[in-house]
């Protein structure tokens, strides 16, 4: 990547961040065409070629942005957190931010994780570092006292099939509002809570 991208005006880097993102999380690097996201972010292929020199390169850039993007804002709003419960809503309140700014990003880092376990080469370390950064702050939380019967792995699969639902389902509409995504997710976490946590 051409360092001279961060150059350019903060809009115009993220009209060509947003619009790489949306079509690549829609189609995978595979299917994903340069040329849609040159129309899309309303510049020339030779512009998006001077500062990536092919899509695996704008392909890498941005799962690199992303984690150190994600990585901060999750930092910057969980904090030190260290119940479950609290870190989860946290958590999703970071996920909103980063929506907000860029609407594929979190879509991104799934589809690029599906690319990746379908054999499609790249350099996945950013998405290693997410993961590994991710499952460590998991791993430091106290978990609630839980229903007889209930692990702490099977609490974090419910959770996070939970989410991932809720995501995909609004995702789906053409009306996406990060604040009723938002709403909803924290109504379910709050739900499950109730239901697996010790009275």
């Amino acid at each position: 990547m051409n360092e001279k991208f961060f150059d350019l005006k903060s809009e115009k880097q993220d009209r060509i961040i947003n619009a790489a993102l949306h079509v690549f999380s829609v189609n995978g690097f595979k299917h994903a065409s340069t040329d849609t996201i040159v129309s899309e972010a309303g510049i020339s292929k030779g512009l998006l070629f001077h500062y990536f020199v092919s899509k695996q390169g704008l392909y890498e850039f941005l799962m690199d942005y992303c984690v150190r993007y994600m990585l901060f804002e999750i930092g910057r709003t969980v904090g030190n957190e260290e119940r479950y419960f609290e870190f989860q809503e946290k958590l999703q309140s970071a996920k909103i931010n980063i929506l907000r700014n860029y609407l594929y990003m979190n879509e991104f880092m799934k589809k690029a994780s599906a690319d990746r376990a379908a054999g499609i080469a790249g350099d996945y370390a950013p998405i290693d570092k997410y993961n590994a950064s991710m499952t460590s702050m998991i791993n430091s939380l106290k978990m609630p006292s839980l229903n007889t019967g209930i692990s702490a792995s099977q609490l974090d699969n419910l959770v996070n099939y939970t989410i991932n639902g809720i995501s995909a389902e609004e995702f789906s509409r053409p009306d996406l509002d990060a604040d009723r995504l938002n709403d909803k997710i924290i109504e379910y976490l709050r739900l499950i809570r109730s239901m697996v946590v010790k009275a």
